[in-house]
């Protein structure tokens, strides 16, 4: 029987994944003086989404690493990270502080999926490789911060996704076994970490993870939706046939 339906936050809740992908492609465009392209890094960040900042921006320096060195000359590689890091975070808080924009990112389908399992009294986790400064700024501005249990990031954990830890230790805060939570997420990352951590996974798609999600095959279909529009008959149907 489902018991606890667990929420990641980037990219399925609000598609602030996008909006990461921008500051980091908006970054390296400067820090590279524009030899390498906001779209380049767009078109490359699906690869990266879920993971933790440190994973994200070691896999970007590796396949960026000889125009970041050109632009960066005489740096170590550390450095460099920390220099990415510093000006993507300039960004991204910059967005953040948008309304406007945050706003306009909502997932509107998978909050109204949050709120009536909420309602149905149905024990609801946000567990999000976001660092909590970033993760507060987001559920307070979506209103959720009253439906929800508790609430993990990355400060909780020592390993990110797809890791299994944040979604073990969801777990056994909850008191339950891992047959009767139900993960919601939408990168390859998060949902390897589900399934590694023996918890039913469903994974609502975006255009950043669509594609490695579907080429990794690791998810019957059933339980992938690239329209969010069918996610709460699906998950509600699921539940259902657990009882």
């Amino acid at each position: 029987m489902i018991k606890a339906i667990i929420f990641d936050l980037d990219g399925t809740l609000v598609h602030t994944e996008i909006l990461k992908a921008e500051s980091y492609a908006q970054a390296i465009q400067i820090l590279t003086k524009g030899s390498v392209l906001q779209k380049m890094v767009m078109d490359s960040f699906g690869k990266y989404v879920g993971l933790s900042r440190a994973g994200v921006v070691d896999g970007l320096f590796e396949e960026y690493k000889k125009p970041l060195s050109e632009h960066l000359d005489g740096l170590d590689p550390d450095t460099v990270k920390e220099r990415i890091i510093k000006s993507r975070l300039a960004i991204y808080h910059q967005m953040l502080n948008d309304k406007t924009t945050l706003s306009g990112h909502f997932c509107k389908y998978n909050l109204e999926l949050l709120r009536r399992v909420h309602k149905d009294s149905f024990r609801t986790v946000v567990a999000t490789m976001s660092h909590s400064f970033e993760a507060d700024k987001v559920i307070e501005a979506m209103g959720i911060r009253g439906k929800l249990d508790f609430i993990l990031t990355s400060d909780d954990i020592v390993q990110g996704k797809p890791h299994p830890e944040i979604y073990l230790k969801v777990k056994n805060m909850l008191k339950m076994e891992p047959a009767e939570c139900l993960v919601i997420e939408d990168s390859l990352n998060g949902i390897k970490a589900g399934i590694a951590a023996g918890m039913n996974v469903f994974a609502v798609t975006n255009n950043l993870t669509r594609r490695e999600v579907h080429a990794a095959n690791i998810l019957a279909p059933s339980f992938i939706i690239d329209d969010p529009k069918e996610l709460i008959n699906r998950v509600c149907h699921f539940i259902v046939e657990n009882r």
